[in-house]
């Protein structure tokens, strides 16, 4: 197999990279069905911070290793 450019993941941003560029010859690697065992169902927009009374970094890493 050959290609241009390989895209590492088959979440939101690496689907969405790939369609962007259209005319090259690109491969998506994942571990896991595409747009089905992904990380991005579980992500907040890009951005997340232990802010409120009840949370705390540690919380916050927890939630993140989950994902």
């Amino acid at each position: 197999m050959r290609a241009d450019v390989v895209v590492v993941g088959s979440g939101l941003a690496g689907l969405l990279t790939a369609l962007e560029l259209e005319g090259m010859q690109v491969a998506v690697v994942t571990q896991g069905a595409i747009g089905v065992e992904a990380s991005s169902s579980g992500a907040q927009g890009g951005g997340a911070a232990a802010l409120g009374d009840d949370d705390s970094p540690e919380l916050h890493a927890s939630d993140t290793v989950a994902a």
